[in-house]
């Protein structure tokens, strides 16, 4: 998902090869358009990728909201008191401890080898970058499912969630500082409603796949089934007949 590597225009990707590197772009679209069984099951397969990734984006929205309430659990004790500066260097310690393993989270969080709260997964990239789905039998609109609109994910970071320097300088910037992570956490929920509205409708959409598939088996069969019963028909008539 790297800005400086992604090619522009539409990549199609063979349904066999899902985990290579192709995948940045259009999301897991298979090469044929024909409505068959096998395109159908490609389609439940790639929503079941989807559903894979919001739960990595999920993982790590939770581990970056526990980061959070550990900083504002040390911060909230001393907007009340005036420690010493002994006490405070010790305080900004673990804050900017805290800070830095909020960063390696964030960094660490990927889905088949690309980071998702790196930017990449952002409404505001050139569009040509976003990330599809194909959640069903062609690549139309109609069944591309854009991440980076339904998601829109920011930069995940120390930094941009507002936890910059000035931590613990003196109670006045201990405030702010709260009102900072109060903020950040705003921000780490709407991640996460995004997400869910995002699950519901992929977990729709694979419902009305499988109905597809059954309906579509059973498509095929059926002219089985009609030639089963002509004949058992012209056998209950030659019976008929004959007597």
């Amino acid at each position: 998902m790297d800005q400086k590597t992604v090619a522009k225009g539409p990549l199609k990707i063979d349904s066999e090869d899902l985990t290579q590197k192709n995948l940045e772009h259009d999301f897991f679209q298979f090469s044929t358009r024909a409505t068959d069984l096998k395109n159908l099951d490609q389609a439940v397969h790639n929503i079941g990728l989807g559903i894979e990734l919001l739960e990595i984006a999920d993982d790590g929205y939770q581990k970056i909201e526990n980061h959070l309430d550990e900083i504002k659990q040390l911060v909230i004790p001393q907007l009340a008191s005036n420690i010493d500066v002994a006490r405070r260097s010790a305080l900004v310690a673990k804050i900017s401890l805290k800070k830095k393993e909020l960063d390696q989270v964030a960094e660490s969080i990927q889905f088949k080898g690309k980071k998702i709260l790196d930017g990449s997964l952002s409404a505001s990239r050139d569009p040509d970058q976003h990330l599809y789905l194909i959640a069903g039998v062609t690549g139309s609109p109609e069944t591309r499912v854009n991440f980076n609109t339904g998601l829109n994910i920011p930069k995940i970071s120390s930094k941009t969630l507002g936890l910059g320097s000035g931590f613990c300088s003196n109670p006045e910037e201990d405030f702010k500082i709260v009102m900072g992570l109060e903020n950040a956490l705003g921000i780490t929920h709407r991640l996460k409603q995004r997400s869910f509205a995002m699950r519901n409708l992929l977990q729709k959409t694979r419902k009305s796949l499988n109905i597809a598939i059954e309906n579509h088996k059973a498509a095929v069969s059926a002219p089985d089934s009609q030639m089963m019963a002509k004949e058992f028909l012209r056998t209950i008539n030659n019976n008929c007949f004959n007597q």
